[in-house]
């Protein structure tokens, strides 16, 4: 297998993990904050999904998930974002993103030593190392807010 292989099997794998976090969402509490200081499940996804989509494809998808202002918490923190999709839908459409950036990769094939050009300080390998680990960070805020939120969740 090869390391390209290798660090999307572990893109993957923080996908799935999502997925269970996922797992009996009830959809009014999908754009829902527990804290005004504290982004809902929905804009969580929604950055998750705007991050791959910059920093594997250059942000070049139309997607509802894919918006400037998820970029970093201290902007979408003061723009709440709220949109017209539930759980699911949102984890589809955030899965349809991650498989068009992983098509790409998988196409370009590029050298992970080499300089990612929608990111000046980040090559390939530490972009893909950095996708996984922010999917999984991510979605451990997920478990939180969903816990903050009374919701049972599966066994993370």
């Amino acid at each position: 297998m090869t390391e390209l292989e290798l660090l999307l099997k572990a893109l993957d794998e923080a996908h799935w993990e999502l997925s269970e976090a996922l797992i009996g969402m009830p959809d009014e509490d999908v754009w829902r904050r527990v804290d005004p200081r504290l982004l809902s499940v929905g804009e969580l996804i929604a950055h998750m999904c705007y991050g791959e989509a910059t920093n594997i494809l250059g942000g070049a998808v139309d997607s509802p998930l894919v918006k400037h202002q998820l970029r970093y918490y201290s902007v979408v923190v003061d723009e709440p974002i709220a949109l017209d999709l539930n759980a699911e839908e949102s984890f589809l459409e955030f899965s349809r993103i991650h498989e068009l950036c992983k098509t790409k990769l998988q196409t370009d094939n590029p050298d992970l030593d080499a300089q990612n050009p929608f990111r000046d300080d980040w090559t390939w390998g530490y972009t893909l190392r950095y996708m996984a680990f922010h999917c999984a960070y991510h979605t451990g805020q997920i478990y939180s807010v969903r816990h903050l939120l009374g919701h049972e969740t599966t066994d993370n």
